[in-house]
């Protein structure tokens, strides 16, 4: 999905303390108390762990990897046998259409409750606190994999076809060597925009991560998958998706930098054995207008790295 930037209005508004757009109605304040996003997800469609390949010695371990027909792909998915498919995909109506055309995406994330992901959620939590939302309050912590893949209401096929290659890929590669580094937290000034500033965890993404999208971007053209760069976890920006007034002044991206630091450089955050990371697979299923309002995702699957 291309998205065209929108500048900022007219009259650009600083963020301010004690912002209500970052108070959730009254019924959700206690839950996201505890989990500041618990509300973006829907129950998990899939779980892709080390579950074994179909016990069926002579089914293909992804149909998809065996014919790239869609109208193959259809048939198989539409008949009672889905022995063709990984053990954990089978149950996952991906040819079932409910909502009309898709937004999927591919996220590479840290794993929630680790001490990268609490990081990140408390810095949301008190910056939103302290100043109001940013745009990056709308989402959970990730690095972004690819961009939107927008796809017709037909297309669970492809939907299919995308969650098994990466399913043999990520298998394919040696679980030690999926890991970013968490590199520093880091400001970017004039950014999306002239005017308003970008704070980002920096990371040092091995290029196994950029391999695996550019190889399933190969085997499902059609899909117009586009790779992303996974340098960084957004922490705080305006204006770059959703247009409004708010911008974040140099002063603020100073003092939202050393809140950052402050609760994310801890030894617990920097030491790759408590922080492993997930690949995840969603549709889009809110797409919010407004900051302060999260946009929600379904799983459709979920790597453990």
């Amino acid at each position: 999905m291309t998205i065209s930037t929108a500048p900022p209005l007219p009259t650009a508004v600083r963020l301010q303390p004690h912002s209500p757009l970052c108070d959730p109605p009254s019924a959700l304040r206690a839950s996201r108390l505890q989990l500041r996003t618990a509300n973006a997800f829907t129950l998990p469609l899939g779980q892709l762990l080390s579950e074994p390949q179909s016990s069926h010695d002579d089914a293909p371990k992804c149909a998809s990897c065996k014919s790239d027909s869609d109208d193959t792909m259809q048939l198989v998915a539409q008949s009672a046998d889905r022995t063709w498919m990984p053990a954990p995909l089978r149950t996952i109506p991906f040819w079932r259409n409910v909502r009309g055309p898709h937004k999927c995406i591919v996220y590479l994330e840290p794993r929630r409750g680790s001490p990268l992901y609490a990081g990140i959620e408390e810095f949301f939590r008190a910056s939103c606190a302290l100043w109001g939302p940013t745009e990056a309050h709308m989402y959970h912590p990730h690095s972004s994999m690819t961009g939107f893949i927008d796809l017709p209401a037909d297309a669970g096929a492809v939907i299919a076809r995308i969650a098994c290659h990466l399913h043999v890929l990520i298998s394919a590669r040696s679980r030690s060597a999926l890991a970013p580094d968490v590199r520093a937290v880091t400001a970017a000034a004039d950014y999306p925009h002239p005017g308003t500033h970008k704070i980002e965890v920096a990371l040092d993404t091995p290029p196994v991560f950029r391999s695996i999208v550019d190889e399933v971007a190969r085997l499902v053209p059609e899909a117009r998958i586009r790779p992303k760069r996974m340098g960084h976890i957004s922490l705080a920006y305006c204006n770059k998706h959703v247009a409004s007034s708010t911008v974040v002044s140099a002063e603020q991206a100073e003092k939202l930098d050393a809140l950052a630091r402050s609760l994310l450089y801890t030894p617990d955050v920097f030491d790759p054995a408590q922080n492993p990371w997930d690949i995840a697979f969603y549709e889009l299923s809110f797409k919010s207008p407004v900051l302060g309002t999260s946009h929600r995702f379904t799983q459709i699957a979920r790597w453990q790295l």
